[in-house]
């Protein structure tokens, strides 16, 4: 363009840069979100969770794998990753399983020396059965003892339920486990009995012959060789997954029948089925808030009976993860599995589930927690932590409270029915008292760490506190990502023993401390969450020197770099770095002073 007449050269480059800039000026601040609390507090028959609400399941066909073959020889990085769950429970156990379709297709053999043995080299993949001896509940012994607690959920078959195998394993298990045995589940997804041809002999297994079965098991129980198991009232069931109808298996009749022994109800369910390797959803059903409500919902009318009813029994999914047989390369071990394992585990706590077990296979498995060196069983090596493990912790953490918490949606830009929605958030109550102890907020947009804001409701903050809250970030560069996944500052990526680093990849940020007593905004990057600690974060170091002595990962504020903070002028987190385009009014101040420094520079 022509120079204006009058005006010198450096003014007329500062007037060109300006007209450059000025429609930047001018774009209106997106609106932060706001994070408003229900209109009243979750009432006191709200469902009640502990921080061990996440557990693992294990195949037993592999558990030495995981285990060791002796008590000797129990891998110190499983060690490790149980006591990161274990320094954050509360003062809970960490919550194991045992079972798989190989459970209830395995044999106990009392007098063999040996933990594992395989039976059928021919065996289909999903279902490897065993002979196992009684060196299996000395190594599950020796791990709760290693961690600082353990309960176990064991599998009974009851795919022959006359055969005197039963009651010799649940006897031998229950003297052996003694107070880490939690409770036996009775059947392994009997719903699939006839569909898989588990019992030849009937050629539709119903919700009948399940409950017949299930009083031959019953009965058998209160023989065992030592002694009667039954009357350990540590029984669950009917741990279906697929067809049958839990409001229907309830009201038969079969609650009210066993309900004197049922410790839990137990249910398996995933969110899809890619046993013939041809997944129905892609990537996106998992960062999509509304998907995991329905899954959840999965058997709401059920959830409903158990909760009205006078023999209301605490529900377990006692086996999930995010697609059966294995998961889905390219879903199940990416970071979107991490997010989507945070909020499919808050949301089936909103629902009145008391805990959910992840499921891991053997190593290699797409879905699995962590896998185990590339060696003999119980081996030495690198082990791999994997994207779901890292959806643990922050649940863990967030549900923190000795007196257990209460768990909302708090339905973020009404996600969640709207699947467009990249959105979401919870508000964690205390279970005895009408106090929020913690937010957790999810960002699903895949923006390569471009951040959004949030604001947060003044009486969300507890009165008590000096109005500091901490936020503690899950991120990883984009939904795909399978290695450079940071939690509150420190990372397993590279890692083989167990113990996480400090996270130096750009996409990872350390935990930020922010005055909120009149409210404030806080940013969270997309893609990831933040677990904001409404009066501050939680001690866990102490509670991880209590259990192996392991290094785990523990508070961040004092293995990553320091918490940064705000003024409370602002009441905005800032890291000191760089403002992001876009990113409201400090994007385009940071433009302008940018501008300006340019056009000083051309008039020299």
């Amino acid at each position: 363009m022509a120079r204006p007449a009058g005006l010198s050269r450096p003014f007329a480059a500062l007037l060109h840069l300006l007209c450059i800039a000025s429609p930047l000026f001018v774009q209106p601040t997106l609106a932060a979100i706001a994070l408003s609390p229900p209109s009243s507090p979750p009432g006191s028959d709200a469902n009640v969770v502990y921080s061990n609400f996440l557990g693992i399941s294990l195949e037993l066909s592999f558990i030495n794998y995981y285990f060791g073959n002796t008590t000797d020889q129990i891998p110190q990085p499983v060690v490790k990753y149980l006591s990161t769950l274990k320094a954050r429970a509360s003062g809970q156990s960490v919550r194991l399983r045992l079972g798989g379709n190989s459970m209830d297709s395995s044999t106990y053999v009392p007098d063999q020396q040996q933990i594992i043995q395989f039976t059928d080299p021919n065996a289909n993949s999903n279902d490897q059965p065993v002979d196992y001896g009684p060196q299996l509940f000395q190594v599950m012994k020796g791990i709760s003892s290693a961690v600082g607690g353990a309960q176990y959920l064991v599998g009974l078959s009851l795919r022959t339920p006359n055969s005197t195998n039963i009651p010799l394993l649940a006897g031998d298990a229950s003297k052996a486990l003694g107070d880490d045995l939690d409770a036996f589940l009775l059947g392994n997804e009997p719903d699939l009995y006839t569909t898989h041809g588990n019992r030849p002999g009937i050629a539709n297994y119903t919700v009948n012959d399940y409950i017949g079965d299930y009083q031959t098991v019953f009965n058998n129980l209160q023989h065992t060789q030592q002694g009667d198991v039954l009357s350990e009232d540590k029984i669950a069931g009917p741990t279906i997954c697929c067809f049958w109808d839990l409001a229907s298996i309830l009201q038969s009749g079969w609650l009210d029948q066993y309900a004197e022994r049922l410790k839990y109800i137990t249910l398996q369910h995933y969110p899809q089925n890619n046993c013939q390797g041809k997944p129905q959803f892609g990537l996106s059903y998992y960062t999509a808030h509304a998907n995991a409500v329905s899954l959840a919902r999965w058997q709401d009318h059920g959830l409903q009976v158990i909760a009205s009813s006078n023999n209301r029994k605490p529900v377990l999914m006692d086996e999930f993860n995010t697609a059966s047989c294995g998961g889905v390369p390219g879903i199940s071990d990416t970071f979107a599995a991490s997010l989507w394992t945070v909020d499919y585990a808050l949301q089936m706590a909103t629902v009145g589930y008391a805990g959910a077990y992840l499921h891991t296979r053997e190593r290699g498995v797409t879905y699995n927690l962590f896998d185990p060196p590339d060696a003999v069983a119980g081996g030495a090596g690198a082990w791999t932590t994997n994207p779901s493990f890292y959806g643990m912790i922050p649940v863990a953490e967030a549900l923190a409270s000795a007196n257990g918490s209460r768990v909302v949606d708090l339905n973020v830009k009404n996600s969640m029915s709207d699947k467009t929605a990249t959105v979401a958030g919870y508000a964690i109550y205390d279970a005895t008292a009408p106090t929020a102890h913690s937010l957790v907020v999810f960002n699903f947009a895949d923006a390569s760490g471009a951040t959004s804001d949030f604001s947060i409701d003044a009486s969300f903050v507890p009165s008590s506190s000096d109005g500091t809250v901490t936020i503690r970030y899950l991120t990883a560069p984009s939904v795909a990502e399978k290695t450079n996944i940071a939690w509150g500052g420190q990372t397993y990526a590279g890692v083989g023993d167990g113990n996480p680093v400090p996270a130096t990849f750009p996409s990872n940020v350390p935990d930020k401390n922010v005055s909120c007593s009149g409210g404030c905004t806080i940013q969270v990057p997309g893609p990831g969450l933040a677990v904001v600690f409404l009066a501050g974060a939680p001690d866990f170091s102490a509670a991880a020197a209590t259990g192996s002595g392991s290094n785990t990962a523990a508070n961040s504020t004092n293995n990553s770099s320091p918490a940064e903070t705000t003024t409370k002028g602002s009441n905005r987190t800032n890291s000191g770095a760089a403002p992001v385009l876009g990113d409201g009014a400090a994007g385009v101040v940071g433009l302008f002073s940018t501008v300006v420094a340019l056009a000083l520079a051309a008039m020299l």
